[in-house]
């Protein structure tokens, strides 16, 4: 039998408002990228054009015998082709087939209710991912047990541990003790990163504390996906020290904590090179436990000065050093989140980054927070050598009636934060908050909001042409149907929009449309139409 491969597009059915639902993948369906995400990802991202083998795992149906399919397109401008494949072997469970993969492989998934995988120490390649696929329409492959019920660490249903190269495409997580999908490097005990992989396409809900955690990873890019309802904590985090992410076209919805947390974890840093230093070469160079934990005299500059001392190599971005580098988080719709704290965007010791052209509306704590994790008081050093830094806050929309902090908050010695073209809806007087000298370097304007409150950051450069002193109701009055209703409904096996949504495309005459500054505008808006050049906020003008 042959099977054509279903693919999904859901960034493009979210903005324009078609239903969620598969769809043949055509090369004019793909949304457009920014050209600056699209060259990160040209540069880090190297699928391979066809698949070294096909490898199947049966579920309420059986395998076929061959199939045709084709590498996903990851950018607007890829032209994979449709490739046909025999079905070379058939496996009962995902781990069997996890274990008998190779490099290159594409291992495809029956429609059904299956186990989870366990991977470790292993990978594809550059140009020879291994890509595990749900073979089937959206929602019809759940992955809702761990790999093995009897192994207690294993609290995630997708587990990988020192693993690289990997695509996971068209599946459903949900019920995980922890993380529907966890990828770590587990550098305290490997002294490794994991990297490099993708995340397309996927709906993990209901999980216990994360839809999607890493740790010690690097080289990830997650979209066109959901990640809802997590009981404990945030949808996507990530975490100890991972660089070059990208977060893209995504929905957040519904999540106790955070919608996206990143927190490069300077803390953990410091204890995971202690550990991985006592494991291996016994020498801490008198550094306890006790020290470099909370509260104790020990630095992660210590720890790390005893690293080097040793003649150790330079593990350079693969080294838990408390930073979160090159981060995009762009295009994404963060709604309901934060009943027990953390923002729509939790940011803490993140650089290099861009945060643009997202909707984050209806949250219950703040929008975009930046800080230290509380780590230079923890440790007590002034300035704090891990607050955020060099952090592009462009083009959002953060929409709120109410809420028990300010929206956009930097604090702990945020630095060098450039901040244009956003709308801040939030009646207080924090709406956009400096505190604990977050000020030095700052470069702002060309925003919307009610008010600006400066609190210890007497550095802090005054706003230039910015649009403040308004209402909720005077703000929201510059939207089409602004509203804080659920973004998906979900009550079925797939995600579907809400068709009572809110529209925060400007009206026509708004001042949100002309008050922009273009030196900081991106290409694109959220939707994926090409920007004017003078707008606020995350949407132009409605085509």
């Amino acid at each position: 039998m042959r099977r054509t491969l279903i693919m999904l597009i859901v960034g493009v059915f979210l903005w324009v408002g078609v239903p969620v639902h598969a769809q043949p993948q055509a090369q004019d369906s793909i949304p457009p990228d920014e050209p600056d995400t699209a060259a990160f990802i040209h540069a880090n991202f190297h699928l391979q054009t066809s698949y070294h083998a096909v490898l199947c795992v049966a579920g309420d149906t059986a395998c076929p015998t061959e199939i045709t399919a084709r590498v996903p397109c990851l950018t607007a401008d890829c032209n994979n082709a449709d490739q046909n494949y025999p079905v070379s072997q058939t496996f009962d469970t995902i781990q069997a087939a996890s274990d008998a993969a190779q490099a290159g492989d594409l291992i495809i998934i029956m429609p059904g209710h299956h186990a989870g995988v366990e991977v470790d120490s292993i990978g594809g390649d550059e140009g020879a991912y291994i890509h595990f696929l749900g073979w089937g329409d959206p929602g019809s492959v759940v992955i809702d047990a761990p790999a093995d019920p009897d192994k207690g660490y294993l609290r995630h249903h997708f587990y990988f541990v020192d693993a690289h190269h990997y695509i996971i495409q068209n599946l459903a997580f949900e019920g995980a003790e922890r993380a529907g999908i966890f990828f770590t490097g587990y550098f305290e005990a490997t002294g490794h990163f994991s990297h490099h992989f993708v995340v397309l396409d996927v709906y993990s809900h209901d999980n216990g504390s994360w839809g999607l955690h890493t740790t010690a990873t690097n080289y990830i890019l997650i979209q066109d996906s959901f990640f809802t309802n997590s009981e404990e904590e945030h949808g996507i985090y990530i975490s100890g020290s991972g660089d070059n992410v990208v977060i893209r076209r995504n929905v957040l919805q519904g999540n106790t904590a955070a919608g996206v947390q990143v927190n490069a974890d300077p803390l953990s840093a410091g204890l995971n090179v202690f550990y991985w230093l006592q494991e291996t070469t016994g020498d801490t160079c008198d550094v306890s436990e006790e020290a470099i934990d909370s509260g104790g005299s020990a630095t992660w500059e210590d720890i790390k000065a005893c690293y080097d001392s040793q003649g150790l190599p330079d593990l350079g971005e693969f080294f838990e050093d408390g930073i979160s580098e090159n981060v995009i988080i762009e295009q994404n719709i963060i709604t309901g989140n934060g009943e027990a704290g953390g923002a729509g965007i939790n940011l803490a010791s993140v650089r290099n980054s861009v945060i643009r052209n997202n909707l984050i509306y209806g949250n219950d704590a703040a929008a975009i927070t930046c800080w230290d994790d509380a780590y230079g008081e923890d440790k007590g050093l002034d300035p704090s050598p891990f607050g955020c830094q060099d952090v592009r806050i462009l083009n959002n929309t953060m929409a709120d009636e109410s809420g028990g902090r300010g929206a956009l908050i930097f604090s702990n010695n945020a630095r060098n934060m450039v901040v244009f073209n956003n709308v801040i809806i939030r009646e207080r007087d924090d709406a956009y908050e400096l505190a604990n000298h977050a000020g030095e370097g700052l470069q702002s304007g060309n925003n919307y909001y009610s008010a600006r409150y400066d609190e210890e950051s007497p550095e802090a450069s005054p706003e230039s042409n910015s649009i403040t002193g308004f209402t909720v109701a005077e703000g929201l009055a510059q939207f089409s149907n602004p509203n804080f209703e659920a973004w998906i409904v979900e009550d079925g096996a797939w995600p579907v929009l809400n068709p009572n949504r809110p529209d925060y495309h400007p009206i026509a005459g708004s001042v949100l449309l002309t008050r922009g500054n273009p030196d900081y505008r991106s290409v694109l808006d959220l939707a994926g139409q090409p920007r004017g050049g003078t707008e606020i906020g995350a949407f132009g003008q409605q085509q």
